[in-house]
């Protein structure tokens, strides 16, 4: 982990900005822009990355706006995290005296230059998006503007204008697409979309019901799915007929196993769970860093019902690169009162706040949640309470 600190010393502020301006002939060429800089770096909220690793300075111009003014890392610290570490800590300061937007300004792309194109990437990664190219700001040099919203909360973005799922589809490709991701975003996915594209949809065409499922249909259910159900269930832990509550063997305990019949890719077929949906998300996650180059985390959801609560919300059956479970056992709250039993399901949370976007009858599949810090390597499968520990079962 890179650590930033704020220099409070105008003089070390100064001196910090020569230093490491004079290691980047090649981005900060121009003696007199130069010394700009380092005149009114004295006057500027400068972060480093010691020592004289790197540093960032901010200039605010409205109440609610600034901009990132200069920043310069060392050439052997490129490619290690410090332009990252620096950027956010800037971000967190602008959050505490209440600016929502920070922008920063560039070469634009109308002039080649690969050493540029990396800057603008760099600054893609971060979730900056590219407002206007300016002719005539800096004389015959274009300028890109780019601008962030680094306000206080998150979003959830809906992927539309996804096209029905088949076996084989690649949905990493159709979400590069249509979402400009950034690190740190969480991708959710409905599990319909990954058990389509993994072949996990079965035709009740053929499906022979045993005495079992004939019963449990009760006369109002299909007992080819009731069959279904049996073949994905490794335990029925309730059944009102023709309502089952089963547990999978993935662990998760719920209503017909997970088979479903809504959004089906065709009558008379039902889609199953992915077979190990941990893998999946890390699949997909795997596939949208090698199309985008974004570190994101990925969320497997499905919806459940609650054995106390009316309704179903959506909850979290795969993941890979998020702090799926927040653990604060050892913790004391702001009355000194130590924690003990305190854990919160944010990849659960995180799957309902997206459900807001998917809509059942809407097929919108994916959402982006953008702005959370929840990156972890923990999977879906700690969210699971194993049966020899499940008070209720």
């Amino acid at each position: 982990m890179t650590d930033v600190v704020e220099i409070a010393d105008p003089q070390e502020r100064s001196r910090l900005v020569a230093a490491v301006l004079a290691d980047l002939p090649e981005w900060f060429g121009w003696e007199d822009s130069n010394a700009n800089y380092i005149r009114e770096a004295a006057e500027l909220p400068t972060f480093a990355v010691e020592p004289d690793a790197g540093f960032l300075c901010l200039k605010q111009h409205t109440p609610r706006a600034a901009e990132l003014y200069v920043m310069g890392v060392r050439r052997d610290r490129h490619r290690q995290g410090a332009g990252r570490a620096l950027v956010e800590a800037a971000e967190r300061w602008c959050r505490a005296h209440g600016v929502r937007y920070l922008h920063v300004k560039t070469l634009g792309p109308s002039r080649e230059s690969r050493g540029y194109g990396a800057t603008r990437a760099f600054y893609d990664a971060l979730g900056f998006v590219a407002l206007e190219e300016l002719h005539g700001l800096w004389g015959d040099v274009p300028a890109l503007v780019l601008v962030k919203d680094v306000g206080p909360g998150f979003s959830v973005t809906p992927v539309e204008g996804l096209p029905e799922l088949r076996e084989g589809d690649d949905l990493a490709g159709f979400i590069a697409e249509r979402a400009g991701l950034a690190d740190g975003d969480v991708v959710v996915v409905a599990q319909k979309a990954i058990s389509k594209i993994e072949g996990q949809v079965v035709s009740l065409e053929g499906i022979e019901p045993s005495e079992q499922a004939v019963e449990l249909s009760a006369g109002t259910a299909d007992p080819r799915r009731i069959q279904v159900i049996l073949d994905e269930a490794v335990e029925l832990v309730r059944t009102r007929p023709p309502l089952l509550i089963a547990r999978t063997r993935h662990g998760f305990v719920c209503g017909s196993a997970g088979v479903d019949s809504s959004n089906a890719p065709a009558p008379e077929t039902l889609v199953l769970l992915p077979l190990d949906p941990d893998a999946s998300a890390a699949r997909l996650r795997d596939e949208l860093r090698e199309r985008t180059g974004a570190d994101v985390g990925v969320i497997v959801t499905d919806s459940f019902g609650r054995p106390w609560r009316a309704g179903t919300t959506d909850v979290a059956i795969g993941a890979a690169g998020v702090e799926v479970l927040r653990i604060l056992d050892g913790e004391k709250d702001p009355a000194g009162y130590e924690l003990h039993a305190t854990r919160i399901a944010l990849a659960d949370q995180i799957a309902g706040a997206a459900q807001l976007v998917f809509g059942k009858l809407d097929r919108v599949p994916v959402a982006v949640v953008r702005g959370l810090d929840v990156r972890g390597d923990l999977t879906a499968a700690d969210l699971v309470i194993p049966p020899e520990t499940d008070l209720f079962r």
